[in-house]
């Protein structure tokens, strides 16, 4: 009940990694200080784009679907009117404590005369834990986004800060950091998830022993009768005339 009363119970958090293994328990996680208003996917399909000489359209033949894009604006408060956010070392649960709670009352007790702090320093502690570059992995953070039921998980592309409300100083004590992420998948899942078993892609095979051209053609095309096309590909003077171990390409079906 206190919970629902302070709007705290489910807490935007990202979880920090420092590989793309996403099962193990996390290096950070971060409750985010207010939830964000709004969010904005991005979906984006590439084709190969070929247009004939003197024509008016083109020919889209599809290249990827690229990994899904989301933007978030965090807004960082240090003025004392908005509970702070929070950043814990290794796993955290979706609800918070009773020592969170008395945490995030008391900000709202301003000493008038205590000068404000800046925001720079929450701001910083936010951009290094997503995306400082990390020598020992030779990249930035993986990242798992969770609020509600929405999960992702990806890697920071992009942060914007805007800094607004100044002291007198000239230090801010609020900002707004623009960050756009975007998704990504453990390599083996991707593959899974990809299918590559189409016959509409070109297909690489090393020849074993038992081997023979017309029964991976079939494999791969549902149809044997391919495998002259095969050999033409491969300046086979025979089909039969395959050794162990040799690599043969199966072209896309035209």
């Amino acid at each position: 009940m206190i919970q629902s009363a302070l709007g705290i119970i489910d807490k935007m958090r990202i979880e920090v990694f420092d590989t793309k293994d996403l099962t193990v328990p996390p290096k950070k996680t971060i409750f985010v200080q207010l939830n964000p208003e709004k969010y904005t996917m991005k979906h984006n399909v590439v084709f190969y784009e070929g247009q004939a000489i003197g024509s008016t359209s083109s020919d889209l033949q599809f290249n990827k679907i690229e990994p899904e894009e989301v933007s978030f604006d965090f807004v960082f408060d240090s003025s004392g009117v908005v509970p702070p956010g929070k950043i814990v070392e290794g796993a955290a649960g979706v609800g918070l404590s009773l020592s969170d709670i008395t945490d995030s009352i008391s900000p709202t007790f301003i000493n008038p005369l205590a000068e404000v702090e800046s925001v720079e320093k929450q701001v910083e502690d936010f951009r290094k834990a997503i995306m400082e570059y990390n020598g020992d992995q030779h990249q930035t953070p993986f990242l798992k986004l969770l609020w509600g039921g929405y999960n992702l998980s990806c890697r920071l592309k992009s942060m914007d800060i805007e800094f607004s409300l100044f002291r007198k100083d000239g230090r801010p004590i609020r900002a707004k950091a623009k960050c756009t992420f975007k998704g990504t998948v453990e390599y083996k899942l991707m593959l899974a998830e990809q299918n590559n078993q189409s016959p509409d892609l070109t297909h690489e095979r090393i020849m074993t022993m038992n081997d023979k051209i017309p029964l991976v053609a079939e494999s791969i095309y549902n149809n044997k009768d391919f495998y002259i096309d095969v050999a033409k590909t491969n300046n086979l003077l025979s089909f039969r005339n395959v050794t162990v171990g040799q690599k043969i390409n199966f072209p896309p079906i035209k």
